[in-house]
């Protein structure tokens, strides 16, 4: 009989690609993943891994199994869900990873309204970009992911992930609090002579300004790139160039920058991700009704500057 935590070991050693880094994940030594792989080999009667370069490649009867593999961890995440299920109290483990403006907008209200619904419900949360997150879900270290996507080239896609809407968040107009700001807001034409502090080149955000100031018939002249959008709001205050950025990095902060809305609106959507298995878990459960109803409230964090 096959061994089902063996098969686990090489789900992990398939999803990451050395024994090294399977071993970090099982927490458990090379050289033990190495013997529990030898025995799954005698197990299946046949090679399940060959060396490719400094990683190591499945073979085609080590995918097979890991497909198998793929569905017996869903059917536990299912049954640990019923379980659970039954239990009075919500109690255990929840970790979360959460996109930075999310982890700081976001999380700290539904985090305290979770503990207060649920105080014996361990919370973990990790400050990860969207796309990191989204590995970390597929990898079974997160629970949920918080993850944003602005348009198709931004689009969560992956295999056996829900997504659930948390809410709709606008991009907005930084600019010098000496500059006044139209009833009906800016048109990115409007900016085009203005000097550009934005994200770094890699991010989301830097990506879709871009085309759309592309789309508006210039390209931005970048006086700055700034990651910390705390960074990029005291050089907007400061009077030294514009930006656009989302609501959530407005929320609940004191700025010096004046804030108006972007013509034609540029918006965001904010999604948790969760595996279809785990949908039902009722510490999951409750996480997305505190996320949803975040939501719900979230009103708009360019009309209190």
């Amino acid at each position: 009989m096959l061994g089902i935590w063996r098969l686990q070991l090489l789900r992990e050693v398939a999803r990451r690609g050395t024994l090294k880094a399977a071993a970090q994940a099982m927490s458990i030594t090379p050289s033990a993943v190495s013997q529990q792989l030898r025995i799954l080999e005698q197990e299946a009667g046949t090679k399940l891994l060959e060396p490719h370069g400094r990683l190591v490649r499945l073979t085609q009867a080590g995918q097979m199994l890991v497909r198998h593999a793929d569905t017996i961890t869903a059917a536990i995440a299912a049954a640990e869900a019923d379980l659970a299920a039954t239990r009075s109290e919500v109690v255990g483990t929840l970790s979360v990873a959460a996109f930075p403006t999310a982890a700081r907008a976001i999380m700290p209200k539904v985090f305290s309204g979770l503990g207060r619904s649920h105080p014996k419900l361990r919370l973990m949360l990790r400050d990860l970009e969207s796309n990191e997150s989204l590995l970390a879900l597929q990898m079974d270290e997160v629970d949920l992911a918080v993850v944003d996507e602005y348009d198709e080239a931004s689009r969560v896609r992956a295999p056996g992930i829900e997504t659930v809407e948390i809410l709709r968040d606008p991009l907005y107009v930084a600019i010098s609090p000496d500059v006044e700001v139209p009833p009906a807001g800016f048109a990115l034409t409007d900016l085009r002579d203005q000097p550009w502090i934005m994200d770094t080149e890699a991010s989301t955000i830097f990506q879709v300004t871009w085309r759309a100031c592309r789309r508006a018939g210039f390209d931005p002249q970048i006086r700055s790139h700034c990651k910390d959008y705390s960074v990029i709001l005291a050089l907007v205050g400061a009077g030294l160039g514009v930006s656009v950025l989302p609501g959530l990095a407005l929320y609940d902060r004191l700025i010096r920058a004046r804030v108006a809305p972007l013509q034609p609106p540029l918006v965001r959507n904010v999604l948790a991700a969760i595996r279809s298995e785990r949908r039902t878990h009722p510490a999951v459960a409750a996480l997305l009704a505190e996320l949803t109803a975040f939501g719900a409230g979230y009103g708009d964090p360019g009309r209190a500057t």
